[in-house]
């Protein structure tokens, strides 16, 4: 490149160069894998990777403008109000969890309780227990994998503050129920919505029922920006708190470009502690090249799922996929399947087969927490029956469902899955 701004000639020759670069890499990385089907692809491409090749070509690679565009975008494509980008989505659940220690924002005390599904990823409940307060853990519906809402109500006790909702798999809990016992029992509520990216209830997005909602922009999500998260909120005073939390409690960062204190140089102010979960520019320009690409993984995802809904109800009595409600528009994050108690092959069975020959899976997330090492180690955490989440622990598991074509590896997936079905009756 010359010594003035690199030309739109000279970024065209990169472009080209990477297409031929990442094209290889692609099928290498598939084969090193050693999966024919395997749990997720790279669904990102060149224009990610020029957006950030022009970050750190214009030496502006932390969080600078392409992230405040991001979260601007984001906001407006997944109706919020407001939308703060961190460093992953466990960063996003870390940042909810202690602003519910804020008088305005939930004003929650260290001891009080909060009620979180038993089947979800771990950091959601450690970043409550990191906040200071004690967790229960609700059953989940094994139908439907997400939270049982007779089993939430029946669980609020006297120092229950606040419910922790997951939209886990892209699926949803019964909404209408939750909310109504949340209103009933001056309950906060906070979601994530990690694997539910476009998900919705009766039309309305998931995210925008609570206080605030984290994503992941894990390598496996929805989109993919990397490592990343988001908060979203419609409330301009908590983005701004959300803002303060993500970097050291720093002023610099603020939207209201509050002045720093009296006789203080205002560009090293700050207003709080917080912690340091800045995402880079990088990611941010993976993130707003995905935007527009999340209708046609969407499309692609969904197209996957009902292929499978199709094959699997051929083989009802052995296994079951999950329930989606019809009030639910389920954002597909995998394909989760349950292995039936009738069958005459145990969920290990099939696993180890599937893995054998090339089809990679995984468990429905953690399964039932209650039953992992390090919740036993943790004080503050308790859950007492929990059938549902010892159903899906015993007996679930999942595929992936690609935001790119894997029509082909996926028929052959299901031939293979009928054929054990078959051959173990």
């Amino acid at each position: 490149m010359n010594e003035q701004n690199p030309s739109a000639a000279e970024y065209e020759l990169v472009r080209s160069q990477l297409e031929k670069i990442m094209e290889l890499s692609s099928r290498r990385n598939i084969q090193e894998q050693g999966f024919f089907y395997p749990l997720a692809v790279a669904s990102y491409g060149v224009e990610e990777v020029m957006g950030a090749v022009h970050s750190m070509a214009s030496f502006k690679t932390t969080m600078w403008s392409k992230t405040a565009d991001f979260e601007e975008k984001f906001a407006r494509e997944f109706g919020s109000a407001e939308a703060v980008m961190v460093n992953s989505g466990s960063s996003s659940d870390l940042l909810i969890a202690f602003a519910l220690r804020e008088k305005e924002f939930g004003g929650l005390e260290e001891g009080d309780e909060v009620l979180a599904p038993a089947v979800t990823w771990p950091t959601q409940i450690w970043s409550l227990v990191m906040a200071g307060f004690t967790v229960r853990l609700v059953d989940v519906d094994q139908r439907t994998m997400n939270m049982d809402w007779q089993d939430l109500e029946a669980k609020i006790g006297p120092r229950t503050r606040a419910i922790s909702l997951v939209h886990l798999m892209g699926n949803t809990s019964n909404l209408d129920k939750i909310m109504e016992i949340s209103r009933k029992h001056d309950l906060v509520v906070i979601e994530d919505s990690c694997e539910a990216l476009g998900a919705k209830w009766r039309g309305k997005p998931v995210g925008s029922f609570g206080l605030a909602s984290s994503s992941s922009f894990f390598f496996s999500h929805h989109i993919m920006t990397m490592e990343g998260g988001m908060i979203s909120t419609d409330s301009p005073e908590l983005a701004e708190h959300f803002r303060l939390l993500r970097a050291h409690g720093w002023t610099r960062n603020l939207r209201s470009k509050r002045k720093g204190a009296t006789g203080w140089d205002s560009r090293y102010s700050f207003e709080s502690w917080g912690f340091n979960v800045r995402p880079t520019e990088l990611n941010a320009a993976f993130g707003l090249a995905q935007l527009g690409r999340f209708e046609s993984f969407q499309s692609q995802r969904q197209k996957s799922a009902d292929y499978s809904l199709g094959r699997i109800a051929d083989l009802e009595g052995s296994l079951t996929p999950m329930t989606v409600q019809s009030e639910t528009e389920c954002s597909w994050f995998a394909f989760p399947i349950m292995v039936d108690s009738g069958a005459n092959f145990s969920r290990r069975d099939l696993v180890t087969h599937l893995e054998k020959i090339g089809v990679e899976t995984r468990p429905i997330v953690a399964g039932n927490l209650a039953r992992q090492p390090a919740t036993k180690k943790i004080k503050g955490i308790t859950s007492g029956d929990l059938p549902g989440a010892d159903e899906v622990h015993n007996r679930g598991f999942y595929i992936g469902l690609h935001p790119i074509d894997f029509e082909l590896e996926l028929e052959r997936v299901w031939d293979a899955i009928e054929e054990f079905t078959h051959s173990s009756s």
